[in-house]
């Protein structure tokens, strides 16, 4: 017998949880290069949206288990979950905000996975690609298209993060 979808989503939030703790360890230290912290980001958002994926949608679980891609929808629909909604009830200016934040900060995050878009956006957080003539390496590589994540819609963005790890039990989308 074959593992259910629960078990499944079960799996991909402790993997997740696992990821998010290392990926907070990482963020913090400034010594380290950034791409080390990023890829730890980009496996957390992946699992967390393959759990949510398996337990709350009809996807087929082959391409929920196989695809790198997802994190942008959840993101989607986790902030216009009942759950999530309610709480920027009466504030729904601030949550269009922080949704477009959100969607545009996932797909650059889910970019850095180098199976998913390597061949219009080859920067990654793992291998090494060309640029012209030279080889560019994730470790000294500055990930311009991350910079929002240093400011206020960053900081909401890992906090909603958050939430959709802490939260999986509690949260359907």
């Amino acid at each position: 017998m074959a593992p259910t979808r629960e078990a499944w989503a079960a799996a991909f939030a402790t993997e997740a949880r696992s990821d998010w703790t290392i990926y907070k360890m990482l963020a913090a230290n400034a010594a380290l290069p950034r791409c080390h912290a990023l890829h730890y980001l980009q496996m957390t958002t992946e699992k967390i949206a393959k759990a949510y994926r398996c337990r709350d949608t009809g996807a087929e679980l082959t391409d929920v288990l196989n695809l790198h891609v997802g994190f942008a929808k959840l993101m989607s629909a986790f902030l216009v979950s009942p759950t999530i909604k309610g709480e920027y009830e009466d504030r729904d200016a601030h949550l269009q905000e922080v949704l477009k934040s959100a969607r545009r900060l996932a797909r650059e995050i889910e970019k850095l996975a180098p199976a998913v878009d390597r061949r219009s956006s080859p920067e990654n957080a793992e291998y090494p690609w060309a640029h012209g003539d030279d080889v560019v390496t994730p470790c000294q590589y500055e990930y311009p298209s991350l910079s929002l994540m240093q400011g206020t819609g960053g900081r909401a963005f890992l906090k909603i993060l958050g939430r959709a790890i802490s939260d999986f039990e509690r949260i359907r989308i």
